[in-house]
């Protein structure tokens, strides 16, 4: 699944999900990027859009994104910023391809799966207001983690095996 050479990128975006009322769907707000164990990036892109050096990044495929329902994110960068974020690779894909356990995966039943952590989702910080002209300490942590984690899966799912599981369990 990984081509040799290609930079992966863990890749989330944020939006406050419900617009208010008449208005059109909100754009997205915040995009995460990770590309190591120690650097990852949150981008607030409500009030500054998306600078030609991002989305030349963003569509370069030497890099691929990684996430779990990425393809939505994808499609919501080109409606709302005219960015065609590629090339793209799907965490639960992945996961049903090494795992043989064909499920819809959501990023914390996969991080559980395959950490045995669990990834907190705490509705008030997912659902909250990613406009906001300055977001919070828990904001960021919430975005850089989504990102960092969809990074380590792909990084780590090629070489999981079951065996590696049960002796986790044991």
């Amino acid at each position: 699944m990984k081509t040799p050479g290609q930079v992966s990128l863990g890749f989330d975006l944020e939006w406050r999900p419900f617009p208010r009322r008449g208005e059109p769907p909100c754009k997205v707000a915040v995009m995460q990027l990770c590309m190591e164990k120690t650097l990852c990036y949150v981008l607030h892109i409500a009030h500054s859009g998306v600078p030609p050096i991002l989305k030349t990044l963003l569509e370069d495929s030497s890099s691929i994104k990684v996430g779990i329902c990425i393809d939505n994110d994808a499609r919501k960068m080109l409606n709302d910023y005219n960015v065609c974020v590629q090339p793209l690779m799907d965490l639960s894909t992945l996961a049903n391809v090494k795992l043989a356990s064909p499920k819809r995966w959501s990023l914390a039943s996969l991080t559980e799966m395959i950490t045995c952590k669990e990834l907190p989702k705490p509705s008030n910080i997912r659902m909250g207001n990613w406009e906001a002209d300055v977001l919070s300490k828990q904001q960021l942590q919430y975005a850089a983690t989504d990102a960092y984690i969809s990074w380590y899966l792909y990084e780590t799912l090629p070489d999981y095996t079951i065996e590696a599981e049960s002796v986790k369990a044991q």
